[in-house]
């Protein structure tokens, strides 16, 4: 602290005046601070009084903020992954994750900063210009939307949907500049390791509560938490050298007992547990081809003759009695709505107003977010992620090929096997770009998790290249 407290410059005015005179100031300030704060719980005002005792907290939050940025980008993963009853409420019940104000504060004192030395800061990475030209497709979509509505929408039966889309725009905002502040401060390998425990500790206790029905407030169980938890773990366990075999036992055994609890007693979640095994099947891809191939082999085997066939019945069953079906009618209205607004889309969150309007008593979400991105982004967003998915895929590739054994490759492998499978998730819900009525701007929070991933593949292929210069 005391580091810190030196780097604090002292405003000259204040060193010249006498030392009793501020010694006796800051006393007296506290004072009446103290009295205005128990004033205000005194006479029920609760939320003045939070008010004020929330203030210094903020201004020493924004003092190590400024000087100490770079621990703020280490526990973003913390703020995603432990910190769910901590958010800003936003009205109607709704709020704003601690992981998406913070993610959005770090990016703003990064422009401003870069602004202010007249430099770029950017990694040098093929995933900076889809990723800004989508930042830019999503902002742009907003005014787009408005001018080209249909005149006939019922905006009334919204509510205040205006101030909803900015809240939705701000946390794609957030989304997407995670990759750029990831790859660029997390700089050293042991910065890597604290983002794998964090997933691994993190996953490992909510596998434990959800087991025997533990109700705790601080840790996030939703959408792929468990495709993070299990390639972290299985990374780690399987392809970081000089493991103890001990180790390896027990983070075989907690992997497998993940396995079980997401796609056996969970099974119906299919976009829960299937993004997870098509995660490990791409990391065994990346692995070893040999490997890939027996388990592809023996896989088809249980699907065509063996158990395995009863359980994807099952399951199966169980989906299309539960509405599983209904899906394809959704898409295809959306399709209708894309149709009429296919250049750049309705906006964010543009097509809710058309489903409330044109199918008000069967209005919903389409649970797929590749119908998401043209419905609101148009064919032009749609063909910028497509590059975007593209790119980050090569990328990924060719980082694996670059980094040396060890927690470099690893990581490298776990990013891509699990951005390849988030891919693959987003056919099955928005589980990497979160629609407003559906996730909610809550939705941040556990879909940060893969965004993370991208930038940790930036981060690594920064080391790599550096260790080859070495």
């Amino acid at each position: 602290m005391l580091p810190l407290l030196r780097q604090i410059e002292t405003p000259h005015w204040l060193e010249r005046l006498p030392r009793p005179l501020v010694i006796g100031s800051a006393i007296g300030g506290v004072v009446v601070y103290s009295l205005a704060i128990g004033a205000m719980f005194g006479t029920n005002r609760q939320l003045i009084g939070m008010a004020l005792l929330a203030l210094p907290l903020g201004l020493i939050g924004s003092t190590l903020l400024l000087y100490r940025f770079e621990w703020f980008v280490l526990i973003l993963p913390l703020t995603g992954l432990a910190m769910r009853p901590i958010a800003l409420p936003a009205g109607n019940g709704s709020e704003l994750p601690i992981s998406m104000l913070l993610t959005l504060a770090l990016s703003g004192i990064w422009i401003l900063a870069m602004i202010k030395r007249r430099t770029w800061q950017l990694v040098p990475s093929p995933l900076n210009k889809p990723l800004l030209a989508f930042m830019f497709i999503c902002i742009f979509s907003v005014p787009w939307g408005i001018i080209w509505a249909d005149p006939i929408l019922d905006w009334r039966i919204m509510g205040n949907f205006r101030l909803a889309q900015i809240a939705s725009l701000l946390s794609f905002l957030g989304l997407l500049s995670t990759p750029f502040l990831v790859g660029r401060f997390i700089q050293h390998e042991w910065q890597i390791k604290a983002y794998l425990g964090m997933f691994i500790v993190c996953g490992g206790l909510v596998t434990i509560f959800l087991t025997f029905g533990i109700h705790e407030p601080l840790l996030v169980a939703q959408g792929l938490w468990g495709l993070w938890f299990a390639l972290s773990l299985a990374g780690v366990i399987y392809l970081q050298p000089r493991i103890h075999w001990g180790w390896r036992l027990a983070g075989s055994a907690l992997l497998v007992w993940h396995l079980w609890l997401a796609a056996i007693r969970n099974s119906l979640w299919i976009s829960g547990w299937l993004p997870t095994l098509v995660g490990l099947l791409a990391m065994a891809f990346f692995v070893s081809r040999r490997v890939f191939f027996v388990l592809i082999i023996i896989t088809t085997l249980n699907l065509a003759m063996g158990p395995g066939r009863v359980y994807i019945d099952q399951v199966v069953n169980q989906n299309i009695e539960e509405g599983g079906l209904g899906r394809l009618e959704i898409w295809q209205r959306n399709l209708a709505i894309v149709q009429q607004h296919w250049l750049f889309g309705t906006g964010v969150a543009g097509y809710a107003p058309y489903n409330m309007t044109y199918y008000r008593e069967d209005a919903r979400s389409t649970h797929n977010n590749y119908f998401d991105i043209l419905a609101q982004f148009g064919v032009v967003g749609f063909g910028i992620w497509v590059w975007f998915a593209i790119a980050s895929l090569w990328y990924g590739w060719r980082t694996i090929q670059l980094a040396p054994p060890g927690m470099l490759r690893t990581t490298a492998i776990v990013a891509t096997s699990g951005w390849f499978a988030a891919q693959c998730s987003m056919m099955l819900g928005d589980w990497v770009l979160p629609f407003l009525y559906n996730q909610t701007v809550a939705g941040y929070k556990y879909t940060m998790y893969s965004w993370i991933f991208v930038g940790l593949l930036i981060s690594v292929r920064q080391l790599a290249q550096r260790s080859e210069k070495l």
